[in-house]
């Protein structure tokens, strides 16, 4: 794979989970991914968590074909964020792995500075309220300027790009969401930031997108490359896991 891209990967649940498929996804990860699958209370989020890191391993050797799917490990940094531990290829690779109940999602890229985020959209959600605790006083000003379905839409646009971002810059949940600002048009998506953020707000480009009717989905890339990387959306490759 060029590293002048990005190659997302999606799976939605219910059209991945045939019989068979959580047990070939499991032999794809490591014994530590496996005793982590195994601590989970609930079955779906067992089954979620075992397609979530098998689509990651196979979307790694899709960029890589000469490295197993079995074969990558994974070390975490600074804030957790995972990475490529080995083994070495000839371009760099970077990810950034994410699910939300029902669906699965990662990105690939020759570029660290890219993230994605997956959410599932809840009409229970109180926009509003969520947002004074947690979002920038002019998202919070936007929600309140819309009528409820449209301000739930974009509550998730919010959040997923939000989480996005984070993911992109490695900071896990030590950047405050209030710290910085999305704007949400048909023309374009952009971010800004408090005065102490040490951040470029022209260096990113974002993208959103809906896997199903109830999931959301955000892209965000702070590779610098003119007019943002390029995004090839593959659907998910689970007849290499079932083989």
């Amino acid at each position: 794979m060029a590293d002048d891209r990005i190659e997302l990967f999606v799976g939605l649940i219910e059209t991945i989970d045939a019989p068979g498929a959580v047990d070939a996804c499991r032999r794809l990860l490591s014994v530590d991914e496996r005793i982590r699958a195994d601590r989970f209370m609930f079955e779906r989020h067992r089954r979620q968590y075992i397609f979530a890191h098998a689509m990651l391993r196979l979307a790694l050797s899709q960029a890589a074909p000469n490295v197993a799917p079995t074969d990558w490990s994974f070390g975490a940094g600074r804030y957790g964020r995972p990475f490529v531990a080995a083994p070495a290829t000839s371009t760099a690779l970077h990810f950034s792995l994410s699910h939300a109940d029902g669906c699965v999602a990662c990105v690939v890229s020759g570029h660290e500075t890219v993230g994605v985020d997956v959410e599932t959209v809840s009409r229970r959600v109180a926009p509003l309220s969520t947002a004074l605790r947690f979002f920038a006083p002019e998202e919070v000003e936007t929600l309140r300027g819309l009528p409820e379905p449209a301000a739930i839409e974009r509550f998730f646009d919010y959040w997923t790009l939000k989480e996005a971002y984070l993911k992109a810059r490695g900071f896990g949940l030590n950047l405050p969401l209030d710290a910085f600002a999305m704007q949400v048009s048909r023309e374009a998506i952009e971010i800004s930031f408090k005065p102490d953020i040490a951040d470029d707000p022209h260096a990113w480009r974002f993208s959103l997108c809906s896997p199903s009717p109830s999931h959301r989905l955000a892209i965000a890339d702070g590779s610098r490359a003119h007019g943002g990387l390029p995004i090839t959306r593959n659907s998910w490759p689970f007849q290499e896991a079932a083989e």
